[in-house]
């Protein structure tokens, strides 16, 4: 559920009754949608047991519960909370760009005017521009 993007095409949806996220209970083509709106899948008119893809929790919604929307977490959620407080106190490690761009041009400065193909020493320079841009980004975290 934490990498949900606005851009979802919307879906039969409920609000999880634990957490607030919105969550998908059926899909719906959009194709159809668009071209043939008379075969559009109705809402669906029985309770449905779905489980959040958030926090798991599983619960029976009524069909009066049901809506179309696009399938997003809540700001609320407190299981998005707590795997964004991992994800920045290191628990989870999440791709770093500021290093991944300064690794980039240290190598690319440490191989300037070198064939770049596989090779122990390309390696080995690409390992070390990754390494000295890890030490910066960690001196810069203790100023």
């Amino acid at each position: 559920m934490i990498g949900f993007s606005s851009a979802l095409p919307q879906a039969w949806v409920v609000k999880c009754q634990k957490c607030g996220c919105t969550i998908n209970c059926r899909a719906i083509d959009p194709q159809t949608e668009h071209s043939h709106p008379e075969q559009a899948d109705p809402a669906p008119k029985d309770h449905l047991i779905v489980t959040c893809s958030c926090c798991w929790s599983a619960f029976r919604y009524q069909p009066s519960d049901i809506f179309k929307g696009s399938p997003s977490p809540s700001n609320a959620c407190p299981e998005r909370r707590k795997v964004e407080s991992l994800r920045n106190d290191g628990g989870e490690k999440k791709p770093n760009t500021a290093v991944l761009v300064a690794a980039s041009f240290i190598a690319a400065v440490r191989l300037n005017r070198e064939e770049i193909r596989p090779s122990p020493s390309v390696t080995a320079k690409i390992a070390d521009s990754i390494r000295l841009a890890e030490m910066i980004q960690e001196r810069l975290q203790r100023r």
